[in-house]
């Protein structure tokens, strides 16, 4: 599946507010070209993957496409992409064995629900410590993490979708951030050669996310030209380096210039996909037409710059 470089957006509370319709014909109107489709968002949200509260991403594949059904239509109704689909997480917790392993059928099903939504890009992040004491053994990492996206290389094949790491940050104390899994950028290329090597074709690749990226005191530039073609997908957001705030560019301290030479000298093409849906949800309902339409407005910029 071909993957312009279309201006896509996480939606926000604009998915979750009006019927499915209506929240499209909204980004549509306001110049936003495809969206990230959350399964956690909209129906798994990680407070209650981690609470252990009974979802229907428990249930079977047909009763949770019944209940996506009306948003693959408004998408082919308006014309509005699913470029990415971003699985529910954590998908693993350090220490918790009961949710690990019911994490595990609910990531096939992810694989499975992104061709569904005529998508073939699904977002699936690495199991790490997500807190800093917890300390895990680096070999044991990587272990998991082979085993966890190796079993998902029989559905990735079957449904055609390629799954997308993504590096990640942890958190340590008196509100510190650290780099987590794949925030070592040699280790992320790794990986993924790894795990295309495993699978005997390009299965695996890379969703950059810039805020991450910026929370590891990352230099956005020397990464993105690391992973090179891996990347596949992006997560937009900014920061100002303390706080994961999922915001629009410019409003924090992220290397927007140094990101953008990154990407045109690697050549990318995949999709300029804005995660910064607290730029919209922080604002008033009557503003979000004016916050989806700015999105809008940047990823324009962005792709001008890159294209040129």
């Amino acid at each position: 599946m071909e993957h312009p470089m279309l201006i896509s957006l996480h939606p926000g509370n604009v998915l979750k507010k009006y019927d499915p319709l209506k929240a499209f014909r909204m980004l549509a109107d306001n110049g936003i070209e495809a969206i990230q489709f959350g399964l956690g968002g909209l129906f798994f949200p990680n407070t209650d993957v981690l609470g252990h509260k009974p979802n229907v991403m428990d249930g079977s594949l047909e009763e949770i496409q019944e209940l996506m059904l009306p948003y693959r239509e408004a998408a082919r109704q308006t014309g509005v992409k699913i470029s990415q689909v971003h699985a529910p997480f954590p998908m693993y917790w350090y220490g918790d064995e009961e949710l690990n392993a019911r994490m595990a059928p609910i990531m096939l099903k992810s694989i499975a629900l992104t061709a569904f939504m005529d998508c073939d890009h699904c977002i699936i992040h690495p199991g790490f410590a997500a807190k800093n004491p917890e300390r895990f053994d680096p070999e044991k990492e990587h272990a998991l993490n082979i085993a966890m996206y190796t079993a998902m290389i029989p559905t990735a094949k079957q449904y055609g979708v390629t799954i997308l790491l993504e590096n990640m940050f942890g958190r340590g104390d008196e509100g510190t951030r650290f780099a987590g899994a794949c925030s070592d950028f040699y280790e992320a290329a790794a990986y993924v050669d790894e795990l295309n090597a495993l699978a005997g074709e390009e299965l695996f690749g890379f969703c950059f996310d810039t805020g991450h990226a910026h929370l590891a005191r990352q230099n956005l530039y020397r990464a993105v030209k690391i992973m090179g073609s891996r990347i596949k997908a992006l997560h937009i957001q900014d920061n100002a380096g303390h706080l994961d705030d999922h915001m629009i560019p410019y409003t924090g301290s992220v290397d927007w210039d140094g990101f953008l030479k990154a990407l045109k000298e690697i050549g990318y093409k995949g999709d300029l996909n804005f995660e910064a849906p607290r730029y919209i949800n922080r604002a008033p309902e009557a503003l979000w037409p004016e916050c989806l339409h700015m999105l809008g407005s940047v990823g324009r910029v962005f792709r001008e710059e890159l294209t040129k």
